[in-house]
């Protein structure tokens, strides 16, 4: 046995330990991971129909209408961005279409009424955690889906530019996954497809043109189509160890954000309790104004997420979606921040105001 193959059993059997998911599928990306699921699906489903959430990163719902399924988008909590439940059993009930629910962990956010969701029978449960990351304390009430997907690629908990992972107790899956990674070529993303991702990414996102399923074929698999590198596998390894140090520090960072911010007029996008936290997340007015502030002092800040369900249903309203997209900014958790960045950044807003 390969030290590759040895590396791969270690992490598997730690997940398991930590999730009790027993199989553990590597991906180039976690789009990756995401194509292979909606391909198996294909084959062991008869449904065509996936229901997610209207705010969410662009790529799932890229890869699920290019593999042709019918996609059904429902509006978030205004409150913490996850998927309203209530909306989404409603939408179950009346159609018996639906293969899978997509359901995202935004923010690392948790829902209170997720026991709900554990209810669902014969339909997928495709959990995303890729924007977050669990620890020991709270996996047996909030690691729950069917297939579970991790990413290390940019800006997640843990960056390493590449890999994803698929857990899950479903043997199909696992040796499915195993052959359609390994059928792939590519370990890295060319920038001429890079480019053409970006380009649409501006006029269809940022710009709000309309777009065709035909553009997005030109780019779509040879931009989420990565085979996974074994080189990643001994930093991934590592960063299973500081999963529970990892949280404590952006928690104790998040905890100081919201104290610091806590007579600003403005609305959090955090739960009550959370996995571990992506960014210090809020709404305010005049965002675009704060943001740049923010920047021009040398702090990093995003406006992200957008309105997914918008893009890919012009004319519906996603009432809250629309209102995160619109107010959102993300403050960083990383490691190079502290209590005297967090009182600069507070600093400027409270002075503005």
């Amino acid at each position: 046995m390969n030290k590759f193959r040895l590396l791969k059993d270690k992490i598997g059997k730690k997940l398991a330990n930590i999730t009790n998911n027993k199989k553990c599928n590597y991906f180039g990306r976690a789009n990756t991971a995401i194509w292979c699921i909606g391909e198996y699906l294909k084959i062991n489903s008869n449904k065509r129909t996936i229901i997610l959430p209207s705010t969410m990163c662009v790529s799932p719902a890229i890869i699920f209408k290019i593999l042709g399924f019918k996609l059904i988008f429902v509006d978030v909590n205004k409150n913490d961005g996850l998927l309203n439940i209530n909306k989404k059993l409603k939408l179950i009930k009346k159609n018996k279409d639906v293969t899978c629910i997509f359901y995202v962990n935004l923010f690392g956010n948790k829902d209170s009424k997720i026991s709900e969701l554990k209810k669902i029978k014969n339909i997928y449960i495709i959990q995303d955690l890729a924007q977050t990351y669990f620890h020991k304390k709270n996996i047996k009430k909030d690691i729950f889906g069917d297939l579970i997907i991790l990413s290390f690629g940019y800006s997640k908990i843990f960056d390493f530019g590449h890999g994803g992972i698929v857990l899950s107790n479903n043997k199909k899956f696992y040796e499915y996954g195993i052959k359609f990674n390994n059928n792939l070529t590519n370990i890295k993303i060319s920038n001429s497809y890079k480019k053409k991702y970006l380009k649409w990414y501006n006029n269809t996102i940022i710009k709000k043109k309309s777009f065709s399923k035909n553009i997005l074929k030109s780019f779509a698999s040879k931009i989420y189509l990565i085979k996974f590198d074994n080189k990643k596998l001994t930093e991934i390894n590592s960063s299973i160890d500081l999963i529970t140090s990892d949280f404590k520090r952006r928690f104790k960072l998040l905890e100081i954000y919201k104290r610091k911010f806590k007579n600003f007029n403005i609305q959090l996008v955090h739960s009550a309790r959370i996995l571990s936290p992506w960014r210090f997340s809020f709404l305010i007015n005049d965002r675009d104004y704060y943001l740049e502030l923010i920047r021009k002092k040398g702090f990093d800040a995003s406006a992200y997420y957008p309105n997914i369900g918008g893009v890919f249903n012009r004319g519906k309203r996603f009432t809250n979606s629309e209102n995160i997209e619109k107010k959102i900014i993300n403050l960083w958790l990383t490691k190079d921040y502290n209590l005297n960045k967090i009182n600069n950044i507070s600093s400027l807003i409270k002075n503005e105001k």
